[in-house]
């Protein structure tokens, strides 16, 4: 009867409990609960661990595309002719006449090769692994989306970069052996040309991922990374003049240098020596300090390595570096414990810094043409 109160009780006496605990809800897109004991391995319940997984892949394609390119003429021509370009151009430096100036005076060919070589091979490595960089990076980056297929194509650029690094080490090695020298600096050099694998590499691979026309990113890859290996140097030697002033000088006192000979910390007396032409070198010595051979040098220079020549070379670049050429200017002493620009961080800061720009602006262009499709 629609008038029997029992009818109403009824529909009021058994209440509804909704389910409570694992599985009682669908999973959502993006859980991160990777500890979750109740997991029932749905898709998307562990981000993180697809993630990592997506990664892992990326990186097991990366081995896989190297190794079939390690198996090709084209790979070992680009290696073999960067080494012996690299040989015959220190050859060219050391044996023909005039050209090493008066070094082999008081440094013995072979020796003054060795030095050269292994300065010189870690820049080699930096424009190898630029042109492997954008040369590889559409078979490298097969597959996924932009973020893992970026991270696909650098690793492969940094292990053709640690298999160039090998072929340094033992060219290196081999004049080491000839000059009576230790491996300490092929060691360092073959470490040096790693790295510029990886950053130089994963330039070549941002500017490819950018996706400019072949002709247009080939012309931007060898402009930055010939910049970076020879032009910052030669900007800064151009402004040098530019920063150069007239500045009172003042005698100095108690002059304290390192073992490489540069100068660690100084007094300053009363006593003016007149106004002195001083160039304020450390407004422009972290232009060089990207530079892969000048890495080298300071890397080497503080391991004490190179027959002096390269001590010397580091101890110059280095009192360049903390504007010590002239002592005492406006009767300002230096301190032991005063801060020395640290080229070296500085150099490999830079490098990384514009790969790592290069890098996301790549995937910023990668994923707007994924959206965009």
């Amino acid at each position: 009867m629609a008038d029997d109160p029992q009818s109403s009780v009824d529909s009021m006496a058994d209440p509804y409990f909704e389910p409570i605990g694992p599985g009682a809800f669908p999973p959502l897109p993006y859980d991160k609960d990777i500890d979750n004991d109740g997991d029932d391995g749905r898709p998307g319940r562990d981000a993180r661990r697809f993630v990592a997984a997506g990664f892992v892949a990326a990186g097991r394609a990366a081995v896989a595309d190297v190794l079939g390119t390690v198996r090709t003429l084209r790979f070992w021509a680009v290696a073999v002719a960067g080494l012996c370009t690299t040989w015959a151009v220190v050859a060219a430096l050391v044996l023909l006449p005039g050209t090493a100036g008066d070094s082999t005076e008081w440094v013995p060919p072979p020796v003054l090769a060795y030095v050269m070589a292994s300065s010189l091979l870690p820049a080699t490595a930096a424009l190898v692994a630029m042109h492997w960089g954008m040369r590889y990076w559409a078979p490298a980056a097969a597959g996924g989306d932009p973020e893992r297929r970026i991270f696909a194509a650098v690793l492969a650029a940094a292990l053709r970069g640690l298999v160039f690094a090998v072929l340094i080490l033992t060219t290196l090695l081999l004049q080491a052996a000839a000059a009576g020298e230790p491996g300490t600096a092929a060691a360092i050099s073959a470490g040096v040309a790693v790295i510029e694998g990886a950053l130089f590499g994963g330039m070549g691979v941002a500017v490819a991922a950018l996706g400019w026309r072949a002709g247009r990113t080939r012309v931007a890859g060898w402009a930055l990374a010939l910049f970076l290996v020879a032009g910052s140097v030669a900007a800064a030697a151009f402004l040098v003049p530019a920063v150069r002033t007239e500045e009172p000088v003042t005698v100095a006192l108690n002059i304290e240098r390192a073992p490489d000979g540069s100068t660690v910390a100084y007094e300053c007396s009363a006593v003016s020596v007149g106004v002195a032409e001083v160039y304020r070198t450390e407004r422009v010595m972290w232009l060089p300090a990207a530079s892969p051979s000048v890495l080298f040098v300071m890397l080497a220079g503080d391991a004490g390595t190179g027959a002096g020549l390269i001590r010397s070379l580091s101890a110059a670049f280095q009192e360049a570096a903390d504007g010590t050429q002239v002592l005492c200017v406006n009767g300002e002493p230096r301190s032991r414990d005063a801060q020395r620009m640290p080229m070296a961080a500085v150099g490999l800061l830079l490098q990384a810094a514009v790969a790592g720009a290069l890098l996301v602006g790549a995937h910023a262009a990668a994923d707007r043409r994924r959206r965009s499709a």
